[in-house]
């Protein structure tokens, strides 16, 4: 062999090395993507359900429910590797700093150290509850009715626990081991006082029926009691009833709830407010409809791109992330209050630019 075909072989074989190496090495960071959006004016896919089957992403009672045209898209953010437990590899993460609709960021902001993957999952899933319930607060609030009180929820049941076989989605809690339950901490609390394995006795509202239930618990990752049921308050609203149709265990985190909130004010609004237009968008929402920052905006504007959006609507102290990477045939809308991105809707609809861009 030549010297140059010695050199040539040695240098290839370094090289498929190197690549091997790189598509091995797990790093500290985690790769963020574009994820699945979702119709708040549509419907659920079975696996976002939390009855495991297509359904309105928001349902309505006790008001009248308006046709809709056009689509409200909540945006939402991947991750790789989905578990805390794990790491993306070196080219993986090589191939998110040169794309333009991904990002990388150190492992601990979104794995912060000593919290166990179950715990980052479980907050995840709180503050989707928590978002959801804000939102029908938020929403109701902004279309004049007047909130008269809370009511606790199963928002969800996991698979395998003895839950599964006696509650369902959207049966009320009453009461707790003869408690009457008024908070969603307050229930966590009392069946965490219990040791695993023990029963609680349930009172629950199951489609206008009180029902007796013995429900037994068992041990989480911190080794405390608990049902493996999703909780979400609700506020009431003389005899209207908005309810959320999307699992927290599968779409997490606190971003969706503007969105949610606008899609419930377009099926309660003659007319609606979408113009027949796609829109999508991102934004915490308070119940006092403060809509707060996010993270993912580079993630989300691809994601509502790729769904064929010509609106967005973002918390305004993430306008200037937003205009760095949006297209120009998207139009950014800045919204610091639902009420402003209800009135800034409402502009577009009558073809009006006279609202707060980005």
């Amino acid at each position: 062999m030549t010297r140059r075909g010695l050199t040539f072989g040695i240098a290839l074989t370094l090289l498929v090395a190197m690549f091997v190496l790189a598509t091995r090495l797990p790093v500290p960071y985690v790769v963020l993507v574009p994820g699945p959006v979702t119709d708040t004016l549509g419907q659920t896919t079975a696996s976002e359900s939390i009855t495991g089957k297509p359904g309105d992403v928001i349902q309505i009672s006790g008001a009248k429910v308006q046709p809709t045209d056009g689509h409200l898209y909540m945006t939402t953010v991947g991750l790789i590797p989905g578990d805390c437990n794990d790491h993306p590899t070196l080219w993986e993460a090589m191939k998110a700093w040169f794309s333009s609709s991904e990002a990388v960021e150190p492992h601990q902001v979104q794995c912060p150290p000593g919290q166990s993957s179950a715990t980052v999952q479980q907050q995840g899933v709180d503050e989707m509850t928590e978002s959801q319930g804000n939102a029908v607060y938020a929403a109701l609030t902004e279309l004049g009715y007047h909130a008269t009180g809370n009511a606790i929820f199963v928002g969800s049941v996991e698979a395998g626990v003895p839950a599964t076989a006696v509650l369902k989605p959207n049966d009320e809690i009453i009461s707790a081991n003869g408690t009457s339950i008024d908070s969603a901490q307050q229930f966590v609390s009392l069946v965490q006082k219990l040791s695993p394995g023990a029963t609680v006795s349930l009172v629950v509202e199951r489609d206008g029926e009180r029902k007796d239930l013995q429900v037994a618990t068992v041990k989480n990752a911190d080794g405390k009691a608990h049902l493996g049921i999703g909780i979400e308050t609700r506020p009431t609203f003389n005899g209207v009833n908005v309810s959320i149709g999307i699992d927290p265990d599968v779409i997490q985190g606190p971003s969706a709830g503007t969105a949610l909130a606008l899609g419930i004010i377009d099926k309660l609004t003659p007319g609606g407010i979408t113009g027949g237009r796609t829109i999508a968008g991102t934004g915490t929402v308070s119940r006092l409809g403060k809509v707060g920052p996010i993270g993912g905006i580079q993630q989300k504007i691809a994601a509502a791109v790729e769904a064929g959006a010509t609106v967005f609507f973002a918390p305004a102290s993430e306008c200037a992330d937003a205009k760095a990477v949006a297209p120009s045939s998207l139009m950014l809308v800045s919204v610091t209050t639902l009420h402003s991105a209800v009135q800034a809707l409402e502009a577009i609809k009558a073809g009006s630019s006279n609202f707060p861009h980005c």
